[in-house]
């Protein structure tokens, strides 16, 4: 519905650190929730994207890259801290968190398919540049220095429950997507963003990295074997299983299908990869803006054993840079980019990423207050918060907003949510308009049901007096609130 989603875009809002989990940041969390599963159901049943027209005419783009860098300070900082020195935390509450950075990522994935949406980040495209660079590199490292430097996140009993490497690889290849809308709509950006990402951040290079040596879309799991062989005796092992990123789901595959030897289809985020590396290094701005030493063309070249001819009939453009990969390992780094014009780098001004600096310095100024608000918030299993997330996380209206979840979709809800999901929900519900079966609900008050969208806009002027949120509207706490999205 045009109005419900205005409604929700209004509900988006800037919160600050110490106010995460909190009452006023649930209401928020919703909204994006909700924004984020209607703005893919608009794009898989390729309907009209009213979503992303509304944000950018709401000017919230940018609202979305500062979400997802607070989240990122808030998951590095606090809560390991929280981790270590409390034990009565909500896994729930902490979930809730965590999700947020995913949904505000795949709303930000869709809308930066478009030009104008990159366009409409402004000066905010440095800051998440950065953060996608920071989330890929997060991805690259090896498990084992990942739990070097976020112990307490890796061993903590109050998060062995949640996936949260799940989430984390659901992040970080839409990351990549991101990066290569960016540098797909490059001609369209300031140059500023071409080099931030060719020089500041080296994307090529960890492009190369992704493709060669981690993959992120596949994944090797050990899990624990039980059994007993022929002769009966115990026979305890553990099983590597291999399993591969399928439609925002990992799946089990075979050998042949995480390698690629079999000559199938293209996985889309090796796709993304690759378009990625060719919007950047066959970019005219490239040769004055990346300087090709001998290490840069030594991992470039790793390429080469990696394009074949299956990769090349998917994606035909990437004939031309082959050819170039060709020519870099003849006549060299030096010779390659000659014929390409002047390669005498220009003065650039570099804009500085200034939502994490500002975020930072708020932590440290309110350390001890953010701390205490995070660990009341975090602690907090009341009926009426378990409520709220009941009601952010209803199946029924997940269903409805989006109707490609499947039966077996898993949700993030305690036993006390699930029983007041059962409460809130009928069974058997009858349409208010014209007494039919109702499968559809009113989102906002959920308490009028409809059989249809036409019997719920018929019904709307004599509903719209009676019709009160579900999560009873928040006002607007007094302080000094953060103003990094001001022109």
């Amino acid at each position: 519905m045009d109005y419900e989603e205005d409604h929700l875009i209004e509900q988006t809002r800037l919160c600050q650190l110490d106010e995460l989990a909190s009452d006023r940041w649930l209401l928020h969390h919703q909204a994006v929730v909700q924004l984020s599963l209607k703005a893919v159901s608009q794009t898989a049943q390729l309907c009209e994207e009213t979503v992303y027209a509304k944000l950018m005419v709401a000017e919230k783009v940018s609202l979305l890259v500062y979400d997802a860098i607070l989240i990122e300070i808030w998951r590095e900082e606090i809560l390991p801290h929280l981790l270590k020195t409390e034990s009565s935390l909500s896994p729930l509450m902490i979930y809730s968190v965590l999700y947020h950075e995913g949904a505000v990522i795949s709303l930000l994935e869709l809308l930066l398919y478009h030009s104008a949406a990159c366009e409409a980040l402004g000066d905010s495209i440095v800051d998440l540049i950065d953060y996608c660079h920071r989330t890929l590199l997060r991805s690259a490292a090896s498990p084992s220095s990942s739990s070097r430097h976020h112990p307490s996140l890796a061993d903590s009993p109050v998060l062995k429950h949640l996936d949260v490497s799940h989430l984390e690889a659901n992040i970080a290849i839409r990351c990549i997507a991101i990066l290569r809308f960016l540098a797909g709509h490059a001609d369209n950006l300031s140059e500023i963003v071409t080099s931030r990402m060719l020089t500041t951040t080296d994307v090529p290079l960890l492009a190369v990295q992704l493709l060669t040596d981690q993959r992120p879309w596949i994944r090797r799991e050990k899990r624990r074997r039980m059994g007993s062989d022929d002769s009966g005796s115990r026979d305890d092992g553990d099983d590597e299983i291999v399993e591969i990123y399928d439609n925002g789901q990992w799946r089990p595959c075979t050998d042949d299908e995480a390698s690629g030897s079999n000559g199938g289809q293209l996985h889309p985020v090796a796709a993304h990869l690759w378009l990625l590396l060719l919007s950047l290094l066959m970019n005219p701005v490239a040769p004055r803006k990346y300087e090709l030493n001998d290490f840069r063309c030594q991992q470039l070249l790793k390429l080469r054993s990696n394009l074949n001819d299956y990769v090349i009939d998917q994606i035909p453009p990437l004939a031309q840079f082959e050819q170039w990969l060709v020519q870099l390992s003849v006549v060299g780094a030096h010779q390659v980019w000659r014929h390409s014009g002047p390669t005498q780098k220009p003065f650039i001004l570099e804009l500085v990423a200034e939502m994490r600096q500002l975020l930072l310095k708020q932590l440290a100024v309110k350390w001890t207050a953010i701390l205490d608000g995070q660990r009341q918030f975090l602690s907090d299993e009341s009926p009426e918060t378990v409520q709220r997330l009941a009601a952010i996380y209803d199946p029924e209206h997940l269903e409805t907003t989006f109707n490609h979840c499947t039966a077996n979709a898993t949700v993030p809800t305690t036993s006390s949510a699930a029983q007041i999901n059962r409460q809130t929900c009928t069974a058997t519900s009858s349409c208010t308009l014209c007494d039919k079966q109702a499968q559809h609900r009113c989102s906002r008050c959920r308490c009028q049901h409809y059989c249809s969208k036409e019997c719920q806009v018929a019904d709307w002027p004599n509903h719209k007096s009676d019709c009160k949120p579900a999560l009873k509207p928040l006002t607007r706490r007094d302080g000094n609130h953060l103003l990094l999205l001001q022109q």
